[in-house]
């Protein structure tokens, strides 16, 4: 069998080397349009839609409120007839208790905002997240994370507000 296969090597080589087979060469042009679909696919990335940017704005002004220590400036992204549901199940109604709920937050430091989703249309979308909020409480830092639901509602004057705004402790 040897003197066989030198002969094929040396016919091989006189033909300018090895050729891959038909499976061979089908696999490679598969594979090439593999890639090429891929890369297409990466490169075409639908545009967020403006009312989701409009929100993500909005979530950084909650958090520099917060920051800075304007409570009411958190409420105020909430409209009147909004509603806060914590993850008791107990709920916060109207302007009044919702200035209340946020007010009575001790000492805050920091506020995180995690979007994970906004969904939605130019009036009205909702938004899945988890927040860190941080206070100060005993001299200690301590920071709540909880997974949240918030939904957002444009107003009259063309501003988003939170028109309700739910949350509940992060599953281990």
């Amino acid at each position: 069998m040897e003197p066989h296969d030198s002969a094929a090597k040396r016919e091989r080589s006189a033909r300018g080397g090895t050729r891959a087979t038909f499976p061979a060469r089908a696999l490679g042009r598969v594979a090439f349009a593999l890639l090429a679909l891929a890369a297409a696919c990466r490169t075409v990335r639908p545009e967020k839609p403006p009312y989701a940017h409009e929100i993500e704005e909005r979530n950084r002004h909650l958090e520099q409120q917060f920051r800075d220590g304007n409570l009411l400036g958190v409420a105020d992204l909430y409209a009147d007839d909004a509603e806060i549901v914590d993850a008791q199940g107990n709920r916060v109604r109207g302007r009044d208790d919702i200035d209340a709920y946020w007010t009575g937050i001790e000492a805050p430091l920091e506020w995180r905002l995690e979007i994970r989703r906004i969904v939605g249309s130019d009036t009205l979308a909702y938004e899945l997240g988890r927040s860190h909020l941080t206070t100060l409480r005993d001299g200690e830092r301590r920071t709540a994370v909880a997974d949240f639901l918030v939904l957002w509602r444009r107003e009259a004057d063309g501003s988003w507000k939170i028109a309700y705004d739910a949350y509940w402790p992060v599953q281990p």
